[in-house]
């Protein structure tokens, strides 16, 4: 029995532990960097894809334990909005791709470029940066303050209250 206990005890603790270290490293500030990025747009309802040249972003903000692109989807979303407004295409599913190597992102480049010129019934339109361009997104830290609570509960058990006596007040005539 007690060797159960010591069982049960350790995996808290490594749990404990774990929870204390990835708390830690999420707690770490996005760090701001040069990235090389490209994006893609396809369409279910559409023959016509999209894909950007790989443009540089000097301001990207990367997290650091990760390496992954804070708000990306706002990349792939200015890549939607220019589809939509400038070519007159709706309903396009959009995502970007992105590494601090040039080499490694333009190995990615190709690769996507050959399976969609292959595919189909689908026409790969390029999009070359004069055309559309991404911009850098900022980035703001935003730290939420607690604020002590008003008692709103207060008047409204009190008016619950009041329409209770009424009732009493009415079965009772």
């Amino acid at each position: 029995m007690s060797r159960i206990r010591v069982i049960y005890k350790s995996c808290g603790l490594l749990v404990a532990l774990l929870c204390i270290v990835l708390s830690a490293s999420a707690a770490k500030k996005p760090e701001m960097t040069r990235i090389y990025m490209f994006g893609f747009a396809a369409s279910f309802v559409d023959s016509v894809a999209y894909q950007t040249d790989i443009q540089q972003i000097d301001s990207a903000w990367l997290e650091p334990a990760h390496k992954f692109l804070v708000d990306r989807s706002l990349y792939s979303l200015q890549l939607q909005y220019y589809l939509e407004s400038e070519e007159g295409r709706k309903n396009t599913i959009c995502t970007v791709f992105f590494d601090k190597n040039p080499r490694k992102l333009l190995k990615r480049w190709s690769k996507v470029q050959r399976r969609y010129e292959k595919a189909d019934g689908l026409k790969l339109m390029p999009l070359p940066a004069e055309r559309f361009k991404f911009r850098a997104e900022e980035w703001k830290e935003i730290t939420i303050q607690e604020t002590p609570a008003t008692n709103d509960a207060a008047p409204a058990k009190a008016t619950k209250e009041k329409e209770k006596e009424k009732k009493k007040g009415k079965e009772k005539s």
